[in-house]
């Protein structure tokens, strides 16, 4: 089955948004607009619009030249596709294991805002019930998104081509492209578990900024469903992505 390579569009789709950002900044100035009228301000909202557009675009073509290797099979380790109860079940699967990611992080996320506030809340009564009332609100932005996040790749999920393309530098499972060679990404462990359902299953990390200057790594674990007959094939694919045998 042909896949369209939705990588490729986003980042038009991005590339689009900054060029606008772009000629918005400089409108002020065309117009001849008083800077401290406004025009400065404009201008530098849209600009920075625009470097946050260009640099997104540049992340979703990295990934769109990655998911265009696999869609193309090169350097294809595995091409798996499954049969549609199958599919259904593993998009169960992640969903469930997802919703209880989110809400634990969530948690950790909310019992810390609930320190700080309350501290900032006996520190200063005045300022503190707004930072309160602003930790609040993230708390509940951040609930937004852990709730409806899972739901969206579950919905994906359903509706992608049941297949799955695996390469030493990414995977593309049910439409959902992991990555474990770009950005500072790479695999912290790759193992084929056998079962009564078995997978290949990759965990990877990440760099990810907290805040203004705390970097760490965060991981993620994709876990591939591996067809009946293909275990052998799993379990040498693992040993490549995890660096044996290259």
């Amino acid at each position: 089955m042909s896949q369209r390579n939705r990588q490729a569009r986003v980042a038009m789709t991005w590339a689009g948004i900054g060029v606008a950002a772009a000629a918005g900044a400089a409108l002020p100035f065309a117009l001849g607009m008083d800077g401290m009228g406004g025009g400065f301000a404009i201008a530098f909202a849209s600009g920075f619009f625009a470097l946050a557009s260009f640099i997104a675009a540049s992340v979703f073509a990295a990934r769109a030249r990655v998911l265009g290797r696999l869609l193309a099979e090169e350097g294809l380790l595995a091409h798996w596709t499954y049969p549609e109860a199958e599919r259904k079940q593993h998009a169960e699967k992640e969903l469930t294991e997802e919703k209880r990611a989110s809400w634990t992080l969530l948690a950790v996320i909310a019992g810390f805002s609930l320190l700080i506030g309350i501290g900032f809340l006996i520190a200063d009564p005045d300022a503190g019930r707004y930072v309160l009332l602003v930790l609040v609100g993230v708390v509940a932005v951040l609930a937004g998104v852990a709730f409806f996040a899972p739901r969206a790749r579950a919905s994906r999920r359903r509706r992608a081509a049941p297949e799955a393309f695996v390469s030493r530098e990414a995977a593309y499972v049910l439409g959902m492209l992991h990555t474990w060679r770009l950005l500072g990404a790479r695999v912290e462990e790759a193992a084929f578990a056998p079962g009564r359902k078995p997978v290949l299953r990759v965990t990877y990390s990440a760099p990810v900024l907290y805040g203004r200057f705390l970097l760490a790594r965060q991981s993620y674990t994709v876990s591939i469903p591996v067809p009946p007959g293909e275990e052998e094939r799993a379990l040498e694919a693992a040993r490549a992505i995890a660096g044996e045998g290259l």
